[in-house]
This record gives C-alpha cells, sequence and structure tokens, in this order.
C-alpha cells in the first residue's frame, strides 16, 4: 500500500497527499463543528476537502482567472454543461447573474450577499454538477497560471479499461456498452432521477418511495423532482416490508418506482429485495438499488434491478483521489433501458484526466476488495467483543443477514461498518489515531462522524433528534472504512482509542 490512515494528522490534511485528494483531515471534535458552523478559522486551514461539499482551491483560482468583473463582490459557479446552468437559474428563479462560458465549463456569478448564494451551493452538493478539479488544473497550466501539474500515465484506453471491470464486476446482465459513466456517483444518480420523473409523469405515476434511510444527496435529489409534481413516501426501516407492502396495496399502478441501496449507508442494512422486485413488477414499477457501501462486486443485485447506481469514487478509485460514478442498465429491463439515451443526455461524463488517474488505479479493483474484506471481519469481531461499544452495524448484523448473504454469500462485508459507543464519542474522537473525514472505500483506513457531517441540521433541532431517532441513527454514530494497513495495526489503533 502507499498510503496510510493511521496515526496523527493536522486538521485540513489531506490524504493521500496529492493534488486532487477527495479526503481531508477533520481531526478534533471541535474541527468537525468549526467546518458545520463554517467558522472562518476552521476553514482557511482546509484548501481542498470532499469535491462536492469543499470547492476545490484550483476551482477558486479558476473562477478569480474568469472573474472580468473584479471588485464586484461576486460568488461564483462553474458548471461543467451549460444546460445544468440554465435549469438551476429557471428552476430558483435568480436574477442578476452574470453568465460566462467555455469549452466544457459555464461560469454563474451572483452578488456575494445573494439570498440565493446558499441554494446553489446546495445544488451543486447534492447533484455534482460542477466542473473537475483536474479541468481546472488544465486551465491554469494551459495559461501558464501554476507552475506545475500532476503527471499521469499514457493510456489511451483509459474508458475501455474503466467500463470493462465495472461492467464485470456487476455479472453477466451488464455489458461494457450497458453503463454510462459520470463525473460522481451523486451526478449519476441526478441525472438518472431526473430522466426517470420525466417518463414517471408521462405514464401519470406521481408517487415515488424510498425505501431505508439513504444517502443524503439520494435524498435531496428526490425531494428536488420527485415531489414536484409528485409524492416521495420514506419508509426509513428497510426491514419494514410490511409497510412496503401496503403502500403499494393502496397505491398501487400509481407508484412510479422504490430507490434503495443494498446496504444502506450508513447503517448497512440490506431489506428484501426480492419482495420489491416482485411488487414493483406487479404494479410495473421502477427499481433503483444502490450497493456502493460493499461494492457492485461484492453484492450481486444486478439482476434485481432495472438500473444500478455505484459511486466509483469507493472502491474503484481506492487510492482516493479522483471521483467518478456509474449507472448500469441490465439487458433484462424494459423499463431500465428505455431511460439509457435520456440519460446519457442529461449526464456530466468524467473528466478525460479524471479517466485516465481511475484507469492507473482500477486494475486493483478486484484485489482491494477482496483484502477490505478479510480486514473488515478482523476489525468487526474485535468491536463487537469490545465492552465500550454499544452496538456494531455491518453486512451480516443480526436482522438483515439472511437478505445479504442471499446475493453475497459469506465472508463478503464489504470494507464499511459503522459502530456506536457506551463511552464519551466525543473522547473517542479526539483521541482516535486514524484519518478522520467522509468518503470511504480506501486503501487508507477513515473514521467519519457521519450524522455530524451529513446531517448537522437535524441534530440541531428536537424534531431533528426525533426524525433520526426513528430512522435508528444515532448523532454519535461513527462510520469506520477498514483500510489495508497490517489489520492487527487497526485494531491496535481502536484499542488505544477505546481505553
Amino acid at each position: 500500500m502507499k498510503t496510510s490512515g493511521l496515526g496523527r494528522f493536522t486538521l485540513g490534511q489531506p490524504l493521500p497527499a496529492r493534488t486532487h485528494a477527495v479526503c481531508v483531515s477533520l481531526p478534533k471534535f471541535e474541527d468537525v463543528i468549526g467546518y458545520e458552523e463554517k467558522d472562518p478559522i476552521t476553514l482557511q486551514s482546509m484548501p481542498t476537502g470532499y469535491p462536492r461539499f469543499v470547492r476545490h482551491q484550483m476551482i477558486n483560482q479558476m473562477i478569480e482567472h474568469l472573474d472580468e468583473s473584479a471588485g464586484q463582490d461576486t460568488q461564483g459557479y462553474l458548471f461543467y454543461r451549460e444546460q445544468d446552468c440554465r435549469e438551476v437559474i429557471d428552476r430558483y428563479q435568480i436574477d442578476g447573474v452574470q453568465l460566462s462560458s467555455g469549452e466544457q465549463w459555464t461560469l454563474l456569478q451572483l452578488p456575494s450577499d445573494s439570498s440565493q448564494n446558499r441554494l446553489l451551493a446546495a445544488h451543486f452538493q447534492h447533484t455534482g454538477c460542477g466542473i473537475s478539479s483536474r479541468l481546472a488544473e488544465d486551465y491554469l497550466w494551459d495559461r501558464g497560471l501554476i507552475e506545475s501539474r500532476e503527471t499521469l500515465s499514457e493510456i489511451p484506453n483509459a474508458e475501455d479499461i474503466i467500463r470493462k471491470t465495472i461492467s464485470q464486476a456487476h455479472g453477466p446482465e451488464v455489458r461494457s456498452e450497458d453503463l454510462l459513466l459520470a463525473s460522481s456517483g451523486a451526478n449519476a444518480f441526478h441525472a438518472l432521477f431526473q430522466s426517470a420523473t420525466k417518463q414517471a409523469n408521462a405514464r401519470k405515476k406521481p408517487i415515488w418511495i424510498r425505501w431505508g434511510w439513504l444517502y443524503l444527496d439520494t435524498i435531496e435529489v428526490m425531494n428536488l423532482y420527485g415531489s414536484k409534481k409528485g409524492e416521495v413516501i420514506e419508509i426509513t426501516q428497510v426491514g419494514d416490508t410490511d409497510k412496503l407492502v401496503e403502500i403499494f396495496q393502496t397505491y398501487g399502478d400509481q407508484i412510479a418506482g422504490v430507490v434503495t441501496e443494498f446496504p444502506t449507508n450508513p447503517l448497512l442494512q440490506a431489506g428484501d429485495l426480492e419482495k420489491v422486485r416482485s411488487l414493483c413488477d406487479k404494479y410495473s414499477s421502477l427499481l433503483i438499488i444502490d450497493p456502493t457501501m460493499v461494492s457492485p462486486k461484492n453484492a450481486k443485485i444486478t439482476h434485481l434491478a432495472d438500473v444500478v447506481v455505484n459511486s466509483l469514487t469507493k472502491y474503484a478509485g481506492w487510492e482516493g483521489d479522483v471521483m467518478m460514478g456509474s449507472l448500469a442498465f441490465p439487458r433484462s429491463s424494459v423499463l431500465g433501458r428505455e431511460l439509457f439515451s435520456s440519460v446519457r443526455e442529461l449526464i456530466c461524463p468524467p473528466y478525460p484526466r479524471d479517466m485516465v488517474r481511475m484507469a492507473e488505479q482500477i486494475p486493483y479493483y478486484d484485489n482491494f476488495i477482496e483484502r477490505a474484506n478479510t480486514h473488515a471481519l478482523r476489525v468487526v469481531e474485535f468491536l463487537q467483543h469490545h465492552k465500550k461499544v454499544k452496538k456494531v452495524h455491518w453486512a451480516y448484523q443480526e436482522g438483515f443477514r439472511k437478505n445479504y448473504e442471499k446475493f453475497a454469500g459469506s465472508e463478503r462485508p464489504g470494507c464499511n461498518l459503522s459502530f456506536e459507543l457506551s463511552c464519551s464519542f466525543e473522547k473517542f474522537y479526539n483521541r482516535l489515531q486514524m484519518l478522520k473525514s467522509p468518503s470511504f472505500g480506501t486503501e487508507f483506513s477513515n473514521c467519519c462522524p457521519y450524522v455530524y457531517l451529513a446531517h448537522y441540521s437535524l441534530i440541531q433541532s428536537l424534531e431533528g433528534r426525533k426524525i433520526l431517532s426513528n430512522a435508528g441513527l444515532s448523532e454519535h454514530l461513527l462510520r469506520l472504512s477498514v483500510g489495508l494497513e497490517p489489520v492487527e495495526e487497526i485494531i491496535e489503533t481502536l484499542g488505544d482509542a477505546l481505553k
């Protein structure tokens, strides 16, 4: 392995030590709060961060260079596609904008004091419609504005390499040409759901079901499009199949589709997908499944889905410095295949240098997953038997093991697990000598204060905490991505923090 996540990391330190690192360190609990509260001192120490959450410094430099109205105090947003920019202006009725365009970018500028900046920033995060930091790097390099640029291999067939590996991970239902690649997993889902709601509206199916507590951006995109001309019904407990049956019996042919994860993020709960598939077949409803938490190589669920969403930032980009996503359209699905062409028109394709960087890493995809499976099993065993660990959530947990094992077999949990403590969350977090950051599926171990980073606003109110509680989410939940460091050292690091 090249990079370890064990040890002490300073606030804002990127991992790996590369220009386009996806992970950035939040070593102390006060840093997490400072980040969420937008404390200037905290943010000044973070020149980079998870790309959809924190704007890369090179993108900031590009915006500054493009800003022809310097001194007018504007806030800039670089879209990959002009179509996305126009849609945002129309959707939020944004006025007072300045637009300029170039090859593969459109700059939208708003006065810094505009109340619509918050809407735009949230839209950027949830939809992944911004440009790649490597595009910004090329822009600056071509104009002599930076002294060096990332060195990459010469891989002329990078996209083919990625497609072949990921299609094989999905199994025989998907060929290379049945995949669409996107600039991120979030953008892949955004393009898919935007297209799926148009299809559903044409078929007079206004109701979507969100099954399980899903990832933040999936929730927000469904609310953005699914509730515009219809309704999104949420079942927070993925194990509640009876509730799902009841909703189908009540609404029947009005149901456009079900969106779920297998297993869910961050509780790693696996629902009864065969039951969902039978309900969707009965009422001609779409079934969208996201197996990113464990990878489609571990969870063989493609034959049950109409479309499979997968973030390649995780597992495929195991060195932790490239964003990408994919959509797989199984050839057996008529409903899914109907969406292929329209989604392709809406998606933000990966930037060419991102594909080259991914192609450098993806040959080790299978090996990384196998090793991560083995390490995670050992770490789960340790945590389950530790007196200061109250609960461990993982793919084979009680109540969901049977559903997961049916499609993954045994001893294939992926790299992720989440756990709750019976001791002080804050003390443990501060003592833990491990990278603490969002993202997962990297060669280096990483611990994430999940609810604080994904749902901080809910923690701030009694009503919000009740929502989290009903979903089975403790605000002190920790999500651990187990890396490739010697597993004894990972366990020792966790044990030292628990003392």
